[in-house]
């Protein structure tokens, strides 16, 4: 959407939320010197060395950071200023067959699953464009393969009115490690990217109680490194993070892990968006299991020097270590009180003791606190660029990113529309 003809951008305010911004000004191409981040969610940028990536204390030049470095993307995407819907059946089927599709040039388009679930979504959502799927069972390999035939006799200038759809979405043609999540997908409104997912999660992915760490384990795998980036961001519209590794086997493509690890985001995600078929069945025990579980923050912490803050505001109050341990309930244990990263319920509780809109900001802010892992320069490369007034930071791809000296937004060439924009 654009208001008044000026695009609106996702940026981050003063305190860290998710906010729109108008961008004025225009896109231009550039050649920069580039670097090469990973972080410990499995997550890689490219960015300029001069560019500026949001850290505890502020905006810090990316050529700065160093492996440890703790930096802030987005816990979260919000929903499209002006979302574009898609009938129920097409957000159904494009899940299915991105996930057990084939849909290959001259071969007829199949989709293949063992959960009989996921068959009949196939075939009802197949109904909307006129085709009646053939159905072959293969006992010997425990599959079901749908073959989804035109409804009408093909002539010149005819196709199947599924492939045609798919290949408007840019999804027609693709081998499996081709994949991506299409820009239409992006434009979902908030309750139909949960549909996306619940069907996407119901092929390739995963839910199950893992006995043995008394934890659950729900992951999405892929050989598609653009798929597993895509579902990532999309996981951020619903308010879930997930972390992203790479497995190796010699004579095989690589398969990329999506994961979605720490109980309360798991039980967020299988409540709020849960999973299609039998793997449904398995979420609802994995939910069952943490219910009154204690929930640690793992990795979802805000950075340790927010400890200065806190000392800052006990030496305004003249209060000791043990003085700070009374009020807030916690064991005096000398240095390593201050050793450990605090998790979001943690800070917000001591926010309220000590009356700081800070740290209040910090415990419920929009930024979750990535680490760097790898660092390298990877040459000039070109890259889009958003020109505008003001240095307002620009989300890319889940990470605001902020270059106040060119007052440009930089993105990847091939960065999709959806992620750029609030469009």
């Amino acid at each position: 959407m654009e208001t008044r003809g000026i695009p609106l951008l996702w940026s981050i305010d003063d305190r860290n939320r998710l906010v729109h911004r108008k961008a004025t000004g225009h896109v231009e191409k550039k050649s920069r010197e580039m670097l090469r981040l990973e972080l410990a969610s499995g997550r890689r940028l490219e960015l300029a060395s001069d560019q500026q990536l949001r850290k505890l204390e502020g905006w810090v030049p990316v050529a700065e950071l160093v492996n440890g470095s703790r930096i802030g993307v987005l816990r979260r995407l919000g929903t499209p200023v002006d979302p574009q819907p898609m009938d129920d059946s097409e957000v159904i089927l494009l899940a299915h067959m991105i996930g057990d599709g084939s849909c290959v040039r001259r071969q007829p388009i199949r989709y293949a699953s063992v959960d009989e679930a996921n068959l009949a979504a196939v075939t009802a959502a197949a109904a909307h464009f006129g085709v009646t799927p053939i159905r072959d069972d293969y006992p010997a390999a425990r599959v079901t393969t749908l073959r989804l035939p035109a409804p009408y006799r093909l002539a010149r200038g005819k196709r199947n009115p599924i492939a045609e759809w798919l290949d408007r979405l840019g999804q027609f043609g693709l081998r499996s490690y081709d994949k991506y999540i299409p820009d239409a997908v992006f434009a979902l409104p908030s309750e139909q990217v949960s549909l996306f997912l619940r069907h996407l999660w119901a092929t390739d992915g995963s839910v199950r109680w893992d006995t043995k760490t008394a934890q659950g384990r729900v992951y999405y795998a892929s050989t598609s490194r653009q798929l597993i980036d895509g579902v990532v961001n999309l996981l951020l519209r619903v308010g879930v993070q997930a972390r992203v590794t790479r497995t190796r086997k010699a004579g095989y493509r690589d398969c990329w892990f999506l994961s979605i690890d720490r109980a309360a985001n798991q039980v967020k995600f299988l409540n709020e968006v849960g999973v299609h078929g039998a793997r449904g069945v398995a979420a609802k025990a994995v939910v069952a299991e943490l219910a009154g579980r204690t929930r640690r923050p793992g990795t979802d912490t805000i950075p340790v020097e927010v400890w200065d803050h806190v000392k800052a505001l006990m030496a305004e109050r003249s209060w000791s270590d043990k003085d700070f341990a009374l009020a807030t309930n916690t064991r005096l244990d000398g240095p390593r009180m201050w050793a450990h990263c605090p998790g979001r319920t943690r800070l917000h509780r001591l926010s309220n003791v000590l009356a700081s809109p800070l740290l209040h900001d910090l415990a419920t802010n929009d930024i979750y606190w990535d680490k760097v892992v790898s660092i390298a320069r990877i040459g000039r490369r070109d890259a889009l660029s958003w020109v505008f007034r003001g240095d307002h930071p620009v989300v890319v791809g889940g990470v605001p990113v902020r270059d106040p000296g060119n007052q440009t937004a930089q993105a990847p060439a091939a960065a999709p529309r959806a992620l750029q924009s609030s469009t």
